[in-house]
């Protein structure tokens, strides 16, 4: 129970007055006493060590140096203001011994000579304490403010370790732009346009079967090490692993508007890359394209996914898909067509032996169309082979052929109606869980624009074909570019056109050789472009014009990246955009001041660009596309008699 105030002891007494227990700890209680009156004991001191000096010793003027030192001492410890305090207490003091005992002072017979003599020396003295005192303030400023920047430092380096931690932690178990955003909160379930690819082994289960562990999860990484720099090189977001399998999503998180050819390019590079490695698989890809639910997904443990029926599409074409080889739906199909080839797929897989011969006689039926020419009954047999093989639409084209030339023929008005309506039923893929049928495509390649002979002559494309050998660049990263704005081939284009034009103008192997290269690589800034610009429809705003025109220093760095130092490869990209009117950037050169190299690349540019598929206009006519350069050079855009250079070139094919 606690005591009332009244029932506390008395406190003990040890000695005369000083309470028991204080007695022994008298040292620590002196210094708390002097630490805590230390500016004023340190200005007594000051003055009776005055008086002392003025009233017992001689020579009182060699001893007024003497103050500098505790004035000093002050000035360091205390501050300026007490430091000057104390400098004007000693003179002072001085002042009023000298003008009352002037003869302690051997400096003259008056007052006046000894009150100047301290005059001076006080002012010294109050100057140099005024002065030690600023630079200790400011010493001490500056430390404070160190060690407050070192905390800081300290707090910042801790929230940065963490920060950093958390980073590795979420780049470890997720994409890194997906990371990045979900730190930065910008990630939300919306409903967008995206591509779905599955991809997965063949035949890999019986060798996880058959094998250590250690040993299937190696290979297994293998295998994932090849397709994951794929996926990243194409804006791809792996979604999740699924054994030995893998879902990616294109156009998401980030928005492209070529997801699409994104996805196809990415699974042909990742059929390439294991072809070339020799892997002991196949891998099936299927990919499909349209709209999909995407954002985190989870409570505790969440993870960016994407939902909806496209996402099932896409797992079913990998599921019915050949080893090897790419399944896409009609909307994907649509999106790359311009820039792949690829062929229907049909319910008939040709296993019997029926159906090879039909193949047989379709192959040696064709061969006696191509030599006699349009036969109403030839084309008839040919649809009847078609059909036969369930290739509805080849069907309808040959019937529709034969009966233009035999439009009574009821036969074939029957045929060319039963292929109509048979159509859907031969063409369309039944999937698991679907109740229509789609149309699946099989991807064979990308279309080679160099050996398209709508845009190159033959003999000319044939002619510089092999030069491409000598571009010492991977495509790979070109190509990914390229795909951001669907002008896949426009650089082999433009390279190669440039090459036969500086052939034809009679350059040196090696300046030939840097506009091909330079050809090649003059676009690779675009990366750094918002790809949302280089896929627009309506004319570019000038804030849009002037991001558009950075590209052109970006290829520059890019090309000095990839290790390409050559002057003249650097100097032919970086002015592809002069004009010979001197309107161009970014130097805005004129004439024969720009480089030869950039007047050749940029005529074959505009030429590649006129003639190619953008995601604002179709592709123009070749004749139509040279005439319009040929207005450019008149109008001083390019340099005329490069422009006739392309004529000859195009013209003669060689």
């Amino acid at each position: 129970m606690p005591m009332a105030k009244d029932d506390l002891p008395a406190p003990l007494i040890d000695g005369p007055g000083i309470p028991f227990g204080l007695a022994g700890n008298w040292p620590i209680h002196l210094r708390n006493f002097v630490v805590r009156y230390l500016e004023v004991l340190f200005i007594i001191i000051v003055a009776v060590i005055v008086v002392a000096v003025f009233y017992f010793l001689p020579y009182k003027i060699a001893f007024l140096n003497l103050f500098y030192l505790p004035v000093l001492s002050a000035a360091y410890f205390l501050g300026r203001r007490k430091a000057v305090m104390s400098a004007v207490l000693c003179l002072l003091s001085g002042v009023l011994f000298a003008y009352y005992r002037p003869d302690w002072f051997s400096v003259g017979d008056t007052r006046i000579d000894a009150l100047l003599v301290l005059g001076t020396w006080g002012g010294f003295l109050i100057l140099a304490s005024a002065s030690v005192g600023a630079l200790q303030e400011r010493l001490a400023h500056g430390f404070e403010q160190t060690r407050q920047l070192y905390e800081e430092l300290k707090r910042t380096q801790g929230a940065e370790e963490m920060k950093e931690k958390v980073e590795k932690t979420l780049y470890a178990s997720m994409d890194p732009v997906v990371a990045k955003l979900v730190t930065e909160g910008k990630l939300r379930f919306e409903k967008r346009e995206i591509s779905i690819m599955f991809a997965e082994l063949t035949n890999f289960t019986g060798f996880s079967d058959a094998n250590r562990p250690e040993v299937v999860l190696e290979e297994l990484n293998r295998f994932l090490g090849y397709l994951e720099p794929i996926s990243d090189l194409f804006r791809g977001h792996i979604d999740k692993y699924m054994g030995d399998g893998v879902m990616v999503e294109f156009g998401a998180p980030v928005d492209y508007d070529q997801h699409a050819l994104l996805a196809v390019l990415a699974g042909l590079r990742m059929q390439e890359r294991l072809k070339k490695f020799d892997m002991p698989w196949g891998l099936r890809v299927g990919i499909a394209t349209g709209s999909a639910i995407v954002g985190m997904l989870g409570v505790r443990r969440q993870a960016y996914s994407a939902l909806g029926d496209r996402v099932n599409i896409a797992k079913r074409l990998e599921e019915i898909c050949e080893a090897e080889k790419i399944y896409i739906d009609e909307p994907t199909f649509k999106a790359v067509e311009p820039f792949v080839t690829a062929t229907k797929v049909r319910n008939l897989a040709f296993g019997r032996e029926s159906d090879q011969k039909s193949l047989e006689q379709l192959t040696a039926l064709e061969e006696k169309l191509r030599l006699e020419g349009e036969n109403a009954q030839l084309l008839f047999e040919l649809g009847q082979i078609c059909f036969r093989i369930h290739d509805a639409t080849a069907a309808i084209g040959y019937f529709g052929r034969a009966l233009a030339l035999d439009p009574n023929s009821t036969e074939i008005k029957l045929a060319y109606a039963d292929a109509n309506i048979k159509r859907d039923d031969f063409e369309k893929i039944q999937l698991k869980g679907k109740l229509q049928k789609i149309e699946v495509y099989e991807v064979i390649g990308i279309k080679d624009r160099w050996m398209d002979p709508r845009v190159i002559p033959p003999a000319l494309a044939a002619k510089y074909r092999s030069v491409e050998s000598l571009i010492e660049v991977p495509e790979d990263p070109v190509l990914a570019v390229e795909a951001l704005d669907g002008s896949v081939g426009h650089s082999r284009v433009v390279a190669l056109l440039s090459y036969a034009m500086a052939d034809r103008l009679g350059l040196n192997d090696g300046m030939k050789k840097a506009i091909l290269c330079a050809g090649y690589l003059q676009n690779i800034g675009k990366e750094a472009v918002p790809h949302r610009i280089l896929n627009s429809v309506s004319s570019l705003t000038d804030q849009e014009s002037d991001y558009l025109e950075k590209y052109v220093p970006a290829s520059v760095a890019a090309c000095r990246r990839m290790g390409f130092v050559d002057s003249h490869v650097l100097e032919i990209v970086l002015h592809q955009h002069e004009m010979w009117n001197g309107k161009g950037y970014p130097g805005q050169l004129r004439g024969e001041a720009i480089p030869l190299g950039a007047r050749i690349t940029a005529v074959a540019d505009s030429y590649s660009a006129l003639t190619s598929w953008r995601p604002y206009r179709e592709e123009w006519d070749s004749r139509v596309a040279l005439n319009e350069i040929r207005k450019g050079g008149e109008k001083g855009r390019f340099d005329p008699k490069v422009v006739e250079v392309l004529d000859e070139v195009l013209r003669s094919g060689n």
